[in-house]
Parts: C-alpha cells; structure tokens; sequence
C-alpha cells in the first residue's frame, strides 16, 4: 500500500511543483502587468465565477470519487451523469450570476466594473466541467492523466497570458480571456481522454445514483463552499472595506501561501481514493498519522525557509510595487502550515464516508474567520486581514485533530510526531524517487 501511495504521491508532488512553477510565472506576469489596483480588479472578477462554481456543484466531484472507488456505478454511467449535471448546474449558476452583477453589483462589488464581472461569468460552466471530468480519473485512480490535465491548464494559462500582457500589453479583460482560454482547451483535451477511458458514455437515467450522489455529494458540498468562503471571503471583505487597490496586495500575499498547500494537496488527492477503496480498519489507522506527521514536518521546514525570504522574493519577483504584501504574507504563512494539516485530514474523513464532519469543522472556522476580519481589517487593514486568517486556519487544524483521533482511534502522539520508524518512509520515498529518475 505504502510503496504505491508512494509512487502516485511522488507523481502528483513532481506535477505540483510544476504546477506551482507555471503558476507562479503566471502571478509575476499579471502583477506586473496590470499593477496592484489592476491585479485587485481581476481578482474580484474570479473570485465571483469561482463562488458561482463552488456554489453550484453540489459536491458532484467528491461523489464521483467515492462511487468509483466503491465500484458502485459504472464510469460510463458516472461519465454520463458528470456531462448532464454540468449543463444544468452551469447554466443555473450563470443565472445567478447575472442577478448578482446586474442588482447587486454597487454594494457587493464597490469599484470593479460589470465588464469585467459579466466576462468572468464565461468561465463558470467550464469551471464545472474540468473537476467534473478531473474526478472521474481520479476515482479510477488514473494519476497520471489527472495530473497530466493539471498541468497542461496551467501551461495553457501562462502561454496566453505571456502573449496577451507581455507580447501585446493588453489588460484586465486580456488576463480573465487568458483565464477562459484555459478551461475550454483544457476541457476539450480532457473529455476525450475520459471517453477514451469509459469506452463510452451512458447518458440514462439512473434514480438510485441521482439519489446517491447527491446524498453524498450534499455533504462534501457543503463543506467545499466553506472551505471556499474561508480564503474567499477574505478578498471580498477586504475589496468591501478597503478597495480593489488593497485585494491587490492581500491576494497576492494569499496566493503566494497558498501555494505551500501544494504538498498536501498532492497527498489528499491520492488520500482520498485511497482510503474510500480500502476495507481494512487497521491500515487505514495506522497510514493516515504516517503520512500526515511526515508531511507536516515538510511543510514547516519550508515555511521556515519562506519566512526568512519573503521580503527579498515578492520585491525580486514582483517588484517594489508589492512590497505591501511582505508582512502579510508572513503572516499567512502560519495558517498554510494548519491548512496543510487540514487538507490530509479532510481527506481521511471524507474518505471514510463522513464528509459531513468536515462540514461542520470548517463550519466553525469560517464563522470564526468572518468575525474576526470584521473586526481587524478596519484596524489594522491587511495586516488584520492576515492575522485573521491565520488564527482561524489553526483553529480549524486543533478541532480536526481532535475530531480525527476520536474517529481513528488514535492518539495525538502517533498522528502529530515523528518517529523513528518514519525514516522508512523517507528511504521508500527516494527509491521511488530515484527509480524514476
């Protein structure tokens, strides 16, 4: 079990910190071309396609995941279920979007143009489509072509937006069309791959899986919205209270954090499958601390690292119009370290078929997040904002380790320090490692 989790998490790691390279570039390109105030606007403009998305998937992909691994329905049946459930969820969501933009714009969106939120609207169905599809190969545990597709969105995003600031100096709406492009190449690539891999497609009905996957999926949905709303949120309080000018410097500090989830989200993402699939109770209790222990510690020597150089690579990288973003980005830096944490456990829990619990967790920590940068942000502004951030992120992390040794049957012990046992790991990961290269 060990050497496999092994081998698909060194895949998915290799394809994340290519990810994170292509995405970083993308970030320095649109910073340096449209400026802070510019990249505030584009923000705020994604920010509303992507709550559209996350509002109205209904928790789809996490359903889509765990039937599959349950081999309970078949791929085509699943396949076919994921193409009509994208048109009609996205076009519910462009519905709810016009009336956002067209109603609600002045008081929820101060300072961004509807040009560029009506734009932002063309992204959702695809939005919808890509962890649609994504899914299905990941509940077939197909590592290589999901990570395959990652990676070729992100490449796909950086060329185009290379070519729309860079080569033609264009602006906002060139970066949310780059943004569009993306999706839609990504999409199209990636339904004949799963076609390829269903051999075909079902497009019947099916109560029992209506049923199912909306039963599951409800709950996981649920806490995907949240999980959404605790960074997301954050940006629209901040553009509310401070300006577009303001989500400039604070998204660029949040991005930059986020970017340490990539570990773990590697992790979770094979996790997952994993664990939905596998029937032994003692595996299970025993796998879960090893890898989350171990991967914790990773993520903190890097933080440690991040911190030192965080002034010297936001000026390097995006000059010393962002310097703003310095002591935020510290800040954050923190909280990556709880959400890392977070990200391994949720997978564990969701796997176990309970992705209700992980509703209720995160439930408690956007709450506390809200509150808190209601009141911070109007004191300190983006430092608050931060502070805020961080505080609830650990939160979250204290409730879900508690919630996850009453649930395993472990104790904090094993799940939180290393051991001496774990340098097996580390020599199973550079075999691995080395075998490849």
């Amino acid at each position: 079990m060990i050497g496999t989790f092994t081998k698909n998490t060194l895949i998915t790691t290799i394809t994340q910190v290519l990810v994170f390279i292509f995405a970083l570039g993308t970030s320095i390109i649109i910073a340096r071309g449209l400026g802070p105030e510019g990249k505030g606007i584009y923000s705020m403009a994604l920010l509303l396609s992507s709550f559209l998305m996350y509002f109205t998937n209904f928790g789809i992909q996490s359903s889509t995941v765990y039937y599959l691994g349950k081999k309970r329905y078949s791929p085509k049946e699943v396949f076919g279920y994921n193409i009509i459930y994208t048109i009609f969820l996205g076009s519910f969501a462009i519905l709810i979007g016009l009336v956002i933009i067209l109603f609600f714009r002045n008081s929820l969106f101060p300072g961004i143009e509807a040009k560029y939120l009506f734009l932002g609207l063309f992204l959702v169905p695809f939005q919808l489509f890509l962890p649609f599809l994504l899914y299905i190969m990941l509940g077939l545990q197909r590592f290589k072509e999901y990570n395959f597709i990652l990676l070729f969105r992100v490449l796909v995003l950086f060329m185009f937006t290379g070519i729309f600031l860079l080569g033609f100096h264009f602006g906002i709406k060139s970066a949310i069309i780059a943004e569009i492009l993306s999706f839609v190449i990504a999409c199209t690539v990636i339904f004949f791959m799963v076609k390829k891999e269903t051999k075909g497609v079902f497009l019947t009905i099916n109560k029992n899986y209506i049923k199912d996957s909306f039963l599951y999926g409800i709950q996981s949905y649920l806490g995907s919205i949240l999980n959404f709303l605790h960074s997301g949120i954050v940006a629209f309080l901040v553009n509310l209270l401070l300006g577009p000018l303001m989500v400039g410097f604070y998204t660029l500090s949040a991005g930059l954090s986020e970017k340490l989830w990539l570990i773990s989200d590697a992790v979770g993402t094979v996790l997952f499958p994993r664990v939905s699939s596998e029937n032994d109770e003692r595996k299970k209790k025993e796998f879960t601390p090893l890898v989350f222990r171990n991967f914790l510690f990773i993520v903190i020597l890097l933080v440690i690292l991040l911190f030192a150089l965080a002034h010297w690579t936001i000026v390097l990288l995006y000059s010393d119009a962002f310097i703003k973003s310095v002591q935020p980005f510290r800040i954050l830096l923190l909280g990556a370290i709880a959400i890392a944490g977070w990200k391994i456990l949720e997978s564990d829990i969701k796997g176990r078929g309970k992705p209700i619990i992980n509703t209720y967790i995160i439930g408690v920590s956007v709450v506390l997040n809200i509150v808190l940068n209601l009141f911070l942000i109007p004191k300190f502004g983006i430092i608050g904002a931060a502070w805020a951030t961080s505080t609830s992120c650990m939160v979250n992390l204290l409730i879900a380790l508690i919630v996850y040794i009453r649930i395993s049957g472990n104790n904090i012990k094993d799940v939180v320090f290393l051991k001496k046992s774990d340098f097996r790991f580390y020599q199973n990961f550079s075999s691995v490692l080395f075998r490849k290269a």
